[in-house]
């Protein structure tokens, strides 16, 4: 048995004024505004020079980036393939291959270091 179709969107004024209703009850979540600003430092720290070709950028992010940045590089890996794969696999691969050994080894330790933890 097949699922009923959805029920088509109502696009009418006053089917759109009770969706703005709705909205409107929601309530805002405030967060600190101090987790999203950033000190000159922090920023310079995250910036790259834009004149790096999208390869130099990834090895430069993957070397001394921050590990958001190298998250990045990892999630665009199909893009620079598809952009570049002989670059992508002569430059780039054997970053992420180093940058995936260092967070198991840093795994590794962590777990070892809670293990003895638990049995002190």
């Amino acid at each position: 048995m097949h699922p009923p179709p959805p029920a088509a969107m109502d696009f009418s004024q006053n089917s759109l004024f009770g969706y703005m209703d709705d909205l409107q009850e929601l309530t805002i979540i405030e967060r600190p505004v101090r987790r999203s600003l950033k000190t000159p430092e922090e920023i310079e720290k995250l910036t790259v020079d834009e004149d790096l070709s999208d390869i130099e950028r990834a090895v430069y992010l993957l070397s001394a980036g921050q590990d958001i940045q190298g998250t990045s590089v990892i999630a665009n890996l199909p893009f620079l393939m598809r952009q570049n794969p002989a670059e992508t696999l002569r430059r780039v691969l054997p970053k992420i291959r180093v940058t995936l050994e260092d967070t198991h080894l840093m795994i590794q330790r962590l777990w070892i270091s809670l293990w003895f933890v638990q049995r002190v």
